[in-house]
């Protein structure tokens, strides 16, 4: 039977989706992270979920990976993409070959869900950042089936969650199968998040969409937009900035505050990678003087195996590239050197989660980081141009 290692636990899925009886599921526990809860009624003891569970597993010792800097030739996609639009060109490139494509996107009512996608029209939705911890479902089991038939699969996800899907398909894993584990900080809960949007949908009326990160109104940078619905026939979306200085969930995931108690000590925050590709913002390649244009995004593509490298070289009409060094790579992605230090506030928030409604969450938020927050608010003024140019003397 399955133990549970709370302080270690990802939340990837793989148990629960490998268990024969479905005796698994996934419980709330603080500021609303689930962790996996095993029915002993229906349990059979097989344990196949200890077998599939990928904490214990050593890393990948990668020793000849290819580091770039990438930057996507279609000024539309560019544009849409929160960094360089590396994903974007790789997930088209399975779908032209007949593939299938796993990734996140948010479902009905702000849900981060994994989903499986054969046609390039439901590409948008996999793009951008999502700043929770999304549910991968039944897709492990799906991918299985896709590669079992001789598709070519692509999976996209937090490096935890690559690694589950790796440990569930064991030997089933081929060379079918193409990973993408991203650069990541670690994850807020869907609890929280809904908590929060509880609160801006009090303030904002009907809202249509959200996009942690869009260069709308801060060009290439943590800024992001809401999009409301004006209930004007006519003119029938409303565009507002959305920043970390007036949101707390933005704020409180960007200062590592609500993250699940496994990313204080994510063991995949270094440069040993689970899947074949590790993508993410390329902050500050701006110093280096390569030969793209970055202004508007650029992205950080780490090929970790021979596969990855070799498809690298099939994305040059689609992709400005540039090879980098480890180190440049690593020197403003501290996520690729080490994991998010843990938040001295964390148990402040977690007994406001617990006691509070969102109204009252917000205002405490307001109410503790009134100078921070005018600071903030300052910074988001100044233009994104501007910004750049500083960016490019550090």
């Amino acid at each position: 039977m399955l133990t549970i290692d709370k302080l270690h636990c990802t939340g990837c899925g793989a148990c629960i989706q490998k268990c024969p009886k479905q005796c698994i599921s996934f419980v709330k526990t603080e500021l609303g992270h689930v962790i996996p809860q095993v029915d002993t009624t229906n349990c059979i003891n097989c344990g196949l979920c200890e077998k599939v569970c990928p904490i214990h597993e050593e890393l990948p010792q990668r020793k000849m990976q290819k580091v770039y800097a990438a930057v996507n030739k279609s000024t539309d996609v560019l544009k849409a993409s929160t960094s360089g639009g590396f994903f974007t060109a790789l997930a088209e490139y399975v779908l032209d070959h007949d593939g299938v494509v796993y990734g996140c996107s948010f479902a009905k009512a702000f849900q981060a869900r994994h989903i499986r996608i054969e046609d390039k029209k439901y590409l948008a939705g996999m793009r951008g950042s999502k700043y929770l911890q999304s549910s991968t479902g039944n897709t492990f089991k799906e991918a299985q089936q896709d590669l079992q038939t001789g598709r070519l699969v692509l999976y996209t996800g937090t490096p935890c969650q690559i690694a589950g899907l790796k440990s569930f398909l064991g030997s089933s894993s081929c060379e079918n199968l193409l990973t993408v584990d991203i650069v990541c900080h670690g994850v807020g809960s869907q609890a929280y998040f809904d908590r929060y949007m509880e609160y801006l949908i009090s303030e904002k009326g009907s809202i249509k969409d959200l996009h942690f990160r869009d260069k709308e109104f801060a060009g290439w940078s943590c800024g992001g937009v809401v999009i409301l619905d004006s209930g004007k026939s006519g003119n029938p979306e409303v565009h507002r900035p959305y920043y970390d200085y007036n949101n707390y969930y933005y704020y409180y995931f960007l200062n590592s505050d609500i993250y699940r108690d496994s990313c204080y000590t994510c063991k995949y925050a270094n440069t040993n990678r689970p899947g074949d590709f590790t993508m993410g913002d390329f902050w500050g390649v701006e110093s280096y003087s390569l030969p793209l244009d970055t202004l508007n995004g650029c992205s950080l593509v780490i090929a970790n195996t021979n596969k990855a490298q070799e498809i690298m070289c099939k994305l040059t009409n689609v992709l400005d590239m540039a090879e980098v060094s480890m180190e440049q790579a690593t020197k403003a992605n501290a996520q690729l050197v080490h994991p998010s230090e843990q938040s001295r506030i964390r148990q402040e928030l977690v007994q406001q989660f617990e006691t509070m409604n969102a109204q009252e969450i917000n205002r405490a938020f307001k109410k503790q980081n009134r100078k921070k927050i005018i600071k903030l608010h300052i910074k988001a003024m100044i233009p994104y141009k501007i910004k750049a140019r500083i960016r490019k003397l550090m």
